[in-house]
């Protein structure tokens, strides 16, 4: 992997489209990441994860990206066609679990084995209407063999694994799409979408959370994105309709404000315990061009927002014990998204869930520019975008390795097909295609596969 390729992630969200460019560092065989460029422009051409106005979104996009590209002293980069992964939500988000099976063409499973039951569940659950954006192996069995993490090597003439399959509508990716593009950006239909959950899982969660077990909560703007992983695998996504901007809107009809007023209540809240707010504590908030300031008690924007909070932790845990997982996550919950700076939060959740509760901060980020650094570390609105470039550099499944455009272009050149050395086809699969099974290249250097 280079260290000068520089890659894209934009996070399409429903109150800002944020950019960031990145690089990996390599140190002793462990990849941290470089930001060099981070850009964040208001975007309201989004409505719970959908995009309702291209054209907006659009020039959100491209200020976003504009200001990443100086930040970087890199504007140069705007003349040029970008490649970027984006990010998907709403609730049209699917995830489902499925079995598939397939007969291995020799006593024991090989790569290609693995590569063609991906093949078959991807072409399986295709449909006219929904695109598969994420196929994620669980566990395998061969023969009477259950539970296993790798096949590669087992014996048996069956192999058969359980997946967590996430699909998004066509017609949303093509609403994305058609706004990136009219920024000069393109993405891959096949590789260029992650779910937001598991974009912002990449930059705040380690291996010992989703070992352990542990729920992602990203609250962003107009939805709460979860996922929860358990044993080391995902487990469940969901997208709630319900984010930081219905908390702004309980605001505005609470106080009688602006739209504009009621969301710098919300911002500016340092607390979220009626108990600790004094009576005569007062806000003073502005309001309309000509019309004077209102100062309105604090505690009753307390109670507002922790009301909201409370029924999002809720549904939130509602969602863990409806997916099996209570008194299973010994991690807990991680907040991320720009909700989960509001002073107070983790409280509310450990209240409402009885779970251990805390914050979630990026990992693996180089000290380069101290500042950006600093910002990204305290910022939980910019763990899906972090997520989004690091989703070009590692896996979603530490089973995999990431092949890069430059590997996966010289494959092809040499036999015809991106997994000809192996004698598979090319196989057009989100986190397959993408990726390469280890085992692949367990059979390569072995000399089992040689066609």
């Amino acid at each position: 992997m280079s260290e000068n390729v520089i890659f894209l992630g934009i996070d399409i969200g429903s109150t800002k489209v944020a950019a960031i460019l990145a690089k990996p560092k390599i140190h002793n065989n462990h990849t941290t990441l470089e930001v060099v460029g981070l850009g964040s422009a208001r975007n309201e051409g989004v409505y719970r994860g959908i995009i309702n106005n291209p054209v907006k979104t659009k020039e959100a996009i491209r200020q976003a990206l504009e200001i990443a590209a100086i930040k970087a002293e890199r504007p140069d980069l705007l003349n040029y066609p970008l490649t970027a992964t984006v990010n998907v939500s709403g609730t049209h988000l699917e995830t489902l679990s499925e079995t598939g099976s397939v007969t291995c063409k020799s006593a024991s499973v090989k790569g290609e084995d693995v590569g063609v039951l991906f093949e078959d569940m991807q072409q399986t659950y295709d449909s006219d209407s929904n695109q598969i954006i994420h196929l994620l192996p669980l566990k395998f069995a061969v023969g009477e063999q259950h539970e296993i993490d790798d096949p590669v090597g087992h014996i048996g003439l069956k192999l058969s694994g359980d997946f967590k399959i996430v699909t998004a509508k066509k017609t949303a990716l093509y609403q994305i799409k058609e706004s990136l593009q009219k920024a000069n950006i393109q993405v891959d239909s096949e590789d260029g979408f992650a779910a937001s959950p598991l974009a912002s899982g990449l930059a705040v969660l380690t291996e010992d959370h989703k070992n352990l077990g542990v729920v992602l909560v990203d609250i962003g703007g107009g939805t709460t994105d979860i996922a929860i992983y358990h044993e080391g695998l995902l487990r469940h996504t969901v997208v709630l309709p319900f984010g930081g901007n219905h908390i702004t809107n309980d605001i505005r009809e609470g106080c009688h404000l602006t739209q504009e007023s009621a969301e710098e209540a919300k911002t500016t809240l340092s607390e979220t315990n009626p108990n600790a707010c004094s009576l005569n504590t007062l806000l003073v908030v502005p309001t309309a061009d000509g019309i004077p300031p209102i100062e309105i008690v604090a505690r009753n924007i307390v109670l507002i927002a922790r009301a909201r909070l409370r029924e999002i932790a809720a549904l939130v845990f509602a969602e863990v014990k409806k997916a099996g997982y209570e008194h299973k996550l010994r991690a807990g919950i991680v907040l991320t998204g720009g909700t989960a700076k509001i002073n107070g939060i983790d409280s509310i959740f450990r209240e409402v869930s009885g779970m251990y509760v805390q914050i979630g901060k990026p990992q693996n980020l180089e000290r380069i520019n101290g500042p950006l650094h600093d910002s990204l570390i305290n910022d939980p609105a910019f763990a899906t975008a972090l997520g989004l470039a690091w989703s070009s550099i590692k896996p979603l499944d530490k089973r995999v390795i990431k092949k890069s455009k430059q590997e996966k272009e010289q494959e092809k050149k040499k036999t015809g097909s991106l997994w000809g050395s192996f004698g598979i086809k090319d196989l057009k699969i989100k986190d397959v295609g993408t990726f390469m099974w280890k085992g692949l290249m367990q059979d390569d250097m072995e000399g089992k596969d040689s066609y």
